[in-house]
């Protein structure tokens, strides 16, 4: 077992029979011969060893006398051997000898060459897959811990190390406890506090609820954990004194992922907070429960954390075999022939979640009545195949751009008779056909198939279902793509009335139905209320995700946009000055990140006519991209940009010499047929003519014309 050098958790401690930390020679224990000091701590001491008898080498803790003030330590450092002994699985360190030798107690345990799981995840550049993938592998190990009757109550990334061929390895069971024994007598806590690391404690745990804890303290721990390798931060704001971190942590305050990071999906979100539930009745009931969502989310299966609906199910399935069912089918086919599958694995699936939160629950009348819904699912499975599989069979391939297809006329035809009685699947299969037409880019008709079905689930289902609001966002989008902005605006603004008064101002969801507002606002041209949403866009990131957000800041720049469109100049350059300067703060001076902004501001200026500062961050942008080299495509673009803003402010030799070196790069790198060459001589073209310099202007003018003609 390798410990930390540096904990930083724990002062140094003394060595057998003394009261001052190990200097000099290294003790000796019979049996072992010492290597070298791994670390120090509250009770004792890890050193490096080898086994004499086996010639293993082992990490070998020796307790010295110090370490005993009280029979209850004494007691618990026995307790910490006699429960580690129990454990023998390939991630946890195991335990090879124990004993006492001159009055020093000591056991050796697993030598375990690694780096804490945060440090290797940062290191190795984990993608979220591997993380899911290792930290799944620790779910396993701690639940057999947990199946031996051992909780490890201290769970973190510094106690999980990984070795060099990618294996964890859990260590330090110094803070376990036994449940399986009536005798809790030897639980550990410090001068009646909450034993632990405050930042990966359970609210139970912080609030020194002793008799709460159980496996699921472990199960909220790993949480804890995951949630910081895929956001990078921690779900409870660590700030203030250790009081203060555990009064947070004990009252339930937590952050969303997605509030931290889009990297973070809705179902990953779900998994997440189901493990960091406050009542530790909603969390998993075990880490083997926990890693086996995991491993759902990882193998696109339904999760147990999600609602078990039968939209839900039917969504993860044609995710999960769209691939398979694509390469022997047409499109149409793939996304209506999966739903087969779905339904005909949905009985399976669904007993095994309904038995389980059943069991785990002891409710028994939740399971008749799920027994119930799901046989209602599977009749409509039933239906469903004898008319899905006419449209698998299909004998004609289906091509963008065709007026029609047999299968797509058949099924639009065919639906509503044959799901007269069960309008739910008639809806889901005609958003099917909708998305079909949509790849086939039959957008009218794929409107109308999209139309359909949300009358269905707004008379069935009513105004506020989930299902009845992702048909409001399909047939929105629809009417864009086909330039019924009006109908559209209207679609998205019931939808985004609905999801603020249903889920609040601050929910994801409601983000989403207000960015494509924005974005019908946009292609409208509907400045006044384009530059009112985006003002509340604003308001809403920085309360939710502060001022230096990066959220916060693309809020900013997409308002100063619509100020500047609307001919608010000044205000629109007040906002990018403060973008700039807070990205330039945060993020460095010439992070890419920073460039767009820079080169608003600079428009902004030309168009306020402050040519100076806009030449001034022109040069400043040009300098920047030429680290990236002169031939660089931002760089010539950065070069083009400077040579306009001389241009505007009569500097017509600088402006003429950077046209002809533009022009120069353009032809090194694209040659003289391509548009970008194009471009450039009818800048330089434009330029000559203005300085006079005619029959120059001219001859370049009708090269570039001609190469038009030829190639164009």
């Amino acid at each position: 077992m390798t410990e930390r050098r540096d904990s930083g958790e724990m002062p140094p401690v003394s060595g057998p029979g003394s009261e001052e930390s190990w200097s000099g020679d290294p003790p000796q224990v019979e049996g072992y011969e010492i290597t070298g000091l791994l670390g120090q701590g509250g009770m004792g001491t890890v050193w490096g060893a080898v086994q004499l008898s086996t010639r293993r080498e082992v990490a070998l803790k020796l307790l010295g006398k110090g370490g005993f003030s009280s029979e209850k330590a004494r007691a618990r450092f026995e307790r910490e051997v006699e429960l580690t002994a129990r454990l023998e699985h390939p991630s946890i360190a195991g335990l090879y000898d124990s004993g006492l030798y001159r009055g020093v107690h000591y056991y050796a345990m697993e030598l375990i060459e690694g780096v804490p799981l945060d440090e290797y995840a940062a290191d190795q550049h984990l993608t979220q897959r591997q993380i899911l993938e290792l930290m799944r592998t620790v779910c396993e190990a701690v639940q057999h811990a947990h199946q031996n009757g051992v909780i490890h109550r201290d769970l973190k990334p510094t106690n999980i190390l990984v070795s060099a061929d990618g294996q964890p390895h859990i260590l330090d069971f110094g803070l376990a406890k036994g449940f399986l024994e009536k005798d809790s007598s030897l639980s550990v806590s410090s001068q009646d506090e909450a034993a632990g690391t405050p930042a990966y404690m359970s609210p139970e745990q912080a609030a020194g609820h002793l008799e709460r804890i159980d496996t699921r303290t472990d199960v909220y721990a790993l949480g804890v954990v995951l949630f910081r390798l895929l956001t990078g931060e921690s779900p409870h704001d660590l700030s203030g004194t250790r009081y203060e971190v555990l009064r947070r942590v004990a009252e339930g305050e937590i952050r969303r992922p997605r509030q931290l990071t889009r990297d973070v999906d809705r179902e990953l979100e779900a998994l997440l907070l189901k493990a960091l539930a406050y009542d530790p009745k909603d969390r998993y009931p075990s880490s083997g429960a926990f890693g086996q969502d995991i491993e759902n989310y990882l193998s696109n299966e339904p999760l147990t954390a999600k609602k078990p609906t039968t939209a839900y199910f039917l969504y993860k399935r044609i995710r999960k075999y769209r691939v398979r069912v694509a390469v022997a089918c047409s499109v149409l086919a793939v996304l209506i022939g999966t739903t087969i599958f779905s339904y005909l694995h949905i009985r399976r699936q669904r007993n095994r979640a309904v038995r389980a939160e059943g069991l785990a629950r002891n409710r028994l009348g939740r399971l008749e009545e799920a027994h119930n819904n799901l046989q209602k699912e599977a009749d409509k499975a039933k239906a469903a195949n004898l008319f899905l599989r006419s449209m698998i069979t299909s004998p004609h391939p289906i091509k963008p751009g065709t007026s029609n297809h047999p299968v797509l006329d058949r099924a639009a035809r065919d639906v509503g008779i044959t799901y007269a009685d069960q309008p739910e699947v008639e809806a889901a299969v005609r958003t099917e056909i909708g998305n079909a037409l949509v790849s086939l880019e039959q957008l009218d008709a794929a409107e109308a198939q999209f139309a359909r079905a949300y009358e269905i689930r707004r008379r069935v289902l009513g105004d506020e279902h989930s299902d009845t609001l992702a048909s409001i966002e399909t047939l929105a989008a629809a009417r864009v793509q086909t330039g019924k902005l009006d109908e559209a605006e209207s679609l998205q603004k019931q939808l985004l009335e609905i999801r603020r008064r249903v889920l609040g101002e601050d929910d994801p969801e409601t983000f989403t139905s207000m960015n494509d507002l924005r974005l019908t606002f946009l292609k409208s041209g509907n400045l006044d209320e384009l530059e009112a949403l985006q003002r509340e866009i604003l308001e809403i990131r920085r309360r939710v995700a502060g001022e230096e957000h990066s959220d916060t800041l693309s809020a900013m720049s997409a308002l100063a946009s619509v100020l500047r469109r609307r001919g608010k100049l000044d205000e629109a350059e007040a906002m990018l000055k403060q973008s700039v300067e807070i990205r330039r703060r945060v993020l460095g001076e010439n992070r890419w990140d920073t460039l767009p902004s820079m080169n608003r501001l600079a428009a902004v200026f030309e168009e306020s006519g402050k040519l100076d500062e806009a030449e001034a961050l022109r040069r400043e942008l040009l300098e920047i991209q030429l680290v990236r080299g002169e031939r660089h495509s931002d760089a010539l673009r950065a070069m083009n940009n400077l040579a306009a803003t001389l241009w505007r402010g009569g500097k017509l030799d600088e402006a003429e010499a950077i046209n002809r070196r533009i022009l120069e790069m353009r032809r090194r790198v694209h040659g003289d047929e391509h548009l970008n060459t194009l471009w450039a001589m009818s800048n330089l073209s434009a330029l000559l003519e203005e300085m006079g310099k005619l029959s120059e202007a001219e001859a370049l003018r009708k090269q570039a014309d001609e190469t038009r003609l030829r190639v164009f």
